[in-house]
């Protein structure tokens, strides 16, 4: 597939969607000029994300959300460096905190960086053929659609207002109070349109079946376009 070659022509979301679709194994790298940041990709799905411009390290994660001393992750760290540990193995060893902590810290350290990116203005891009993961990354489960794409910017919402009045309609009419992202987006109107098709209702012609659906298409038309 061909992209972009800068990301102010598009979104990270949009790229990030294309390279979802067509299951992309690789590395999305936007470069900047004194930084790369790269993404790094497994059958679409991004499963490590390198980047400086969110510097904080597991060890001050883990301190911020109150599951180890700044002594505790320090004394973990000297620990493991002599054996070869990260950080996280370290701290999970020593039984300062649980493997599933570890994990939900890991989890918003990788969400951090995503973040960090969708504020990246402009950059040079380039997708390279898989590289080596970053240390510990395999381990870890790859993010969801919902995590990565939730309240993201895209590039069709540029120059639109999230309180347009037909917007809003076109949302209700698929029973959400606000835009729920892509993928809920389309899977809400997969069941309305399933529920409300002809073929579901041989004996119903009635009018108001009829409406709702041409009413939950049009609105999954705009919300789309």
């Amino acid at each position: 597939m061909t992209l972009p070659s800068r990301l102010g022509d598009t979104t990270l979301g949009d790229l990030l969607a294309d390279l979802r679709r067509a299951h992309a194994t690789g590395t999305l790298e936007l470069i900047e000029a004194a930084q790369v940041h790269r993404v790094h990709l497994r059958a679409g799905a991004v499963q490590a994300v390198e980047s400086s411009a969110d510097a904080r390290r597991f060890g001050d994660l883990a301190v911020a959300a109150g599951l180890a001393s700044r002594t505790a992750v320090e004394s973990a760290w000297g620990v493991g460096r002599d054996r070869g540990f990260r950080i996280g193995q370290s701290l999970v060893w020593r039984r300062v905190v649980s493997s599933a902590a570890r994990d939900r810290v890991l989890d918003s350290q990788r969400l951090a960086r995503l973040d960090s990116l969708y504020r990246v203005g402009d950059a040079a891009l380039r997708f390279r053929s898989a590289r080596a993961l970053p240390e510990g990354a395999a381990e870890q489960s790859p993010l969801g659609a919902t995590e990565t794409f939730h309240g993201r910017p895209r590039r069709r919402d540029h120059g639109r207002s999230a309180a347009d009045p037909a917007r809003v309609e076109a949302l209700a009419a698929l029973g959400f109070e606000r835009d729920p992202g892509a993928a809920p987006l389309r899977r809400r109107f997969q069941e309305l349109v399933l529920a409300l098709h002809p073929d579901r209702h041989p004996h119903d012609d009635s009018r108001a079946r009829v409406d709702r659906l041409r009413a939950v298409i049009a609105a999954y038309r705009l919300l789309r376009g």
